[in-house]
């Protein structure tokens, strides 16, 4: 039987400058491949593993790995498994990340350096490589300005660990994987709350990460739970009129018929609308 609620194996022998964390669950951690996470002198990789089910799985592909950490909860819900990263976390500097990303040991050390040359900086973005087409602000752009069609996805945003403490920043539990109603979006709400609590942050044109496939808003675009997401952080961005008029343009562009994409999306305004104290 796997240890559960926080319980840890694999201790390091080293502190750490920045680590790595993934979030996971059930058997997804047994397809954690070692060979994307490359060993580089001062990060460490943390793996949070949500395993409600008592499961008995199968980490002997990681347990050789100094460098790598694995932690065990008997809950579900993919930001309150980011919460038990950033709970967890012990380094300088902390890296979000999931499960299926392979990572580039120079883009790594430049990461770390960015954080080193200025400690005014409390959020780092970075570029990644999907089979995606995302849009980028130039290098160094600062976060505080708004560059149009620019969100980080969760795995590109990297943190000063003490920041966060400090400013109380946490992933809203109520959306994600493995909630009902929203499914998707936790880490642009937790962004907007990092800015909105002033910490200062660059955008990085490193490579840090790669994704294979294609990410979660895109490959689930047209699932309820996605549109109502979506139709959540509108407000949330460009306030609450102009958000009301962008609904029916979101609608029209959805792989699903009109009228279910608005209803949806509408359903997200709205939740966002009663719940925006606690997204």
């Amino acid at each position: 039987r796997q240890p559960s609620d926080g319980t840890e194996t694999d201790m390091t022998p080293h502190s750490p400058r920045l680590q790595v964390l993934i979030a996971t669950y059930g058997r997804r951690i047994e397809s954690v491949d070692p060979a994307w996470l490359p060993c580089v002198d001062g990060v460490e990789y943390v793996v949070t593993c949500q395993n409600p089910d008592g499961l008995s799985l199968d980490t002997s592909r990681l347990d050789s790995r100094e460098d790598v950490k694995i932690y065990y909860f008997a809950d579900k819900g993919v930001s309150r498994n980011r919460n038990h990263g950033l709970d967890v976390a012990t380094a300088e500097y902390i890296l979000i990340s999931d499960d299926d990303i392979a990572y580039n040991a120079g883009a790594l050390t430049e990461l770390i350096s960015t954080f080193d040359a200025d400690d005014d900086i409390d959020i780092v973005t970075t570029h990644s490589v999907t089979p995606e087409t995302h849009i980028y602000p130039l290098d160094r752009h600062n976060l505080d300005k708004p560059c149009r069609f620019y969100l980080p996805i969760a795995f590109e945003i990297a943190l000063r660990r003490q920041s966060v403490v400090r400013s109380g920043v946490r992933f809203a539990e109520s959306i994600s994987i493995g909630t009902d109603y929203i499914t998707c979006g936790e880490e642009n709400f937790f962004f907007r709350k990092c800015l909105n609590c002033d910490l200062a942050g660059i955008y990085r044109n490193i490579a840090v990460s790669t994704h294979h496939g294609p990410t979660t808003s895109s490959r689930r675009a047209g699932e309820p739970g996605v549109l109502r997401a979506k139709g959540a952080f509108m407000p949330c961005e460009r306030g609450y009129l102009a958000a009301l008029v962008r609904l029916p343009v979101e609608a029209w562009r959805s792989p699903v018929p009109f009228c279910k994409a608005l209803w949806y999306l509408a359903q997200g305004y709205c939740y966002y609308i009663r719940h925006r104290h606690e997204l």
